[in-house]
């Protein structure tokens, strides 16, 4: 086979084979740039795009937990226990917690997955409706777009 291709060679003229290397030359950069260098500089661009989506949501996560731990109360309403109001609320924002350590008039929460629209709305009631007060809130990223982990989340009732 390599000797057929030799012989083809030297049988050629000396522009057809001038004309065969710029044409492979031209052919193997055309290759290097669509399946090595535009594929690769794609991904960079797809990477730097979703990188910046997520230091924005990252910005606002945080903002939003500002804002919640910096409501006041507007009306204390709700009489019972602490635990008594998270369990009675928790369930129309299907808030599944999967710890719960309750000491005298705090309660230290764990939920392992929760979405983070719902978890804002269920914190806002709790600190709107039920005069309930967010000491911590430590949240983490989950696996599914939209939901975080809460490792930790301590709320205080009002007295």
């Amino acid at each position: 086979m390599k000797e057929k291709a030799l012989k083809y060679w030297h049988g050629l003229k000396e522009q057809e084979q001038r004309l065969l290397l710029v044409a492979g030359s031209v052919f193997v950069i055309f290759v290097l740039f669509m399946g090595i260098f535009k594929p690769l500089n794609q991904g960079i661009e797809k990477a730097l795009k979703d990188r910046q989506q997520q230091t924005e949501l990252v910005a606002w996560v945080k903002e939003s937990v500002v804002k919640l731990k910096a409501a006041q109360p507007k009306q204390a309403q709700s009489g019972g226990s602490l635990s008594q109001i998270v369990n009675s609320t928790r369930s129309r924002f299907n808030i599944n917690i999967s710890k719960m350590q309750p000491s005298d008039n705090s309660s230290r929460l764990t939920i392992d997955s929760v979405e983070f629209n719902a978890l804002i709305s269920w914190l806002d009631e709790m600190v709107n409706r039920h005069g309930v007060l967010i000491e911590n809130v430590e949240l983490g990223q989950d696996t599914q777009p939209g939901f975080v982990r809460v490792s930790r989340l301590v709320l205080e009732k009002s007295l």
